[in-house]
């Protein structure tokens, strides 16, 4: 939306309690916690009834079956738990966002995330001078729901499937290893980076399952994943995985995303970033120019 940021923040300010969800803003973050049951809805766009038939839980049965491992056990409590994250269906936020341009210099602008964990989805909203702009992933799947894209004056124009999926994976970072199918291999050898201690998990990302299609669909479908391989990295002090690199070789895209300030989400139950960087990176890792900061607003 270019540098005028006039969207007020007390749209997610404030916490509201209905019969059938329970919003609470936390760290800027605003959580959505769908009940079993719900009375008489008014009629919604397009849109909105796709976004909404996104907002699912995890299958219980399945997650009751799983045994993770142990590791996967003890990065899940680091970020609130198996059963909290069951309890978010969607995360809302607003970003005051720079993107930035191969010199470095940047342009400023704010962005709408709605975050589905267990849909492995985010839709992101951008109000821009040449007009509004939506667009989302789903399982790996890219659509842009409204705006033309060749009118996009932001430097994030051609890049939008791999900003978007780099912000869904490190913020659900802790489900993604539960996805089904995902191979996870972990190197247990801790490592020292910028003064503190890791470890990585190197993951191969399975297909996915569309968790909705459009209104009205009758079935999932299978979609092949955005990214094929990836590399988590735990922080040894706090147990989260604050640091991913992602590959794309067939479009031959590559980057890092790392989340900052993980702040208790006690309402929620979960912990998520608060800042997110996301870097173009090389296939062997490493770090190249910037192309994000996103500071979520509420901080």
């Amino acid at each position: 939306m270019g540098s005028a940021l006039n969207d007020s923040p007390e749209r997610w300010g404030s916490a509201m309690f209905r019969t059938a969800q329970v919003r609470a803003t936390l760290i800027g973050w605003t959580v959505l916690m769908l009940a079993g049951c719900s009375g008489p809805v008014a009629r919604k766009s397009q849109q909105g009834a796709a976004a909404d038939a996104l907002a699912v839980g995890p299958d219980r049965e399945a997650l009751a079956r799983s045994v993770p491992a142990d590791y996967v056990v003890s990065i899940l409590d680091a970020s609130g738990g198996v059963a909290a994250w069951a309890q978010n269906k969607r995360l809302r936020a607003v970003g005051v966002v720079k993107l930035y341009r191969p010199d470095d210099s940047f342009y400023l602008t704010q962005h709408e995330f709605e975050v589905y964990p267990w849909s492995d989805a985010v839709r992101v909203s951008a109000s821009e001078p040449r007009g509004k702009f939506v667009w989302q992933m789903v399982a790996g799947r890219f659509e842009m729901v409204e705006g033309t894209p060749a009118t996009d004056v932001s430097p994030l124009y051609g890049a939008y499937a791999g900003y978007a999926d780099a912000f869904l994976q490190i913020v659900t970072a802790p489900v993604r290893l539960l996805d089904s199918g995902n191979q996870l291999y972990r190197q247990p050898a801790p490592f020292r980076m910028g003064g503190q201690w890791y470890e990585r998990i190197e993951v191969k990302f399975a297909s996915g399952m569309l968790a909705v299609e459009g209104a009205g669909s009758d079935a999932p479908r299978m979609s092949q994943p955005y990214w094929t391989d990836g590399v988590f990295y735990v922080n040894r002090a706090s147990a989260l995985i604050d640091m991913i690199w992602l590959a794309n070789p067939t479009n031959q895209e590559y980057l890092t995303v790392r989340g900052y300030d993980y702040s208790d989400v006690k309402t929620a139950g979960v912990r998520v970033p608060s800042k997110v960087e996301i870097f173009r990176a090389g296939p062997d890792g490493t770090i190249r120019d910037r192309l994000a900061q996103i500071d979520i607003k509420g901080q």
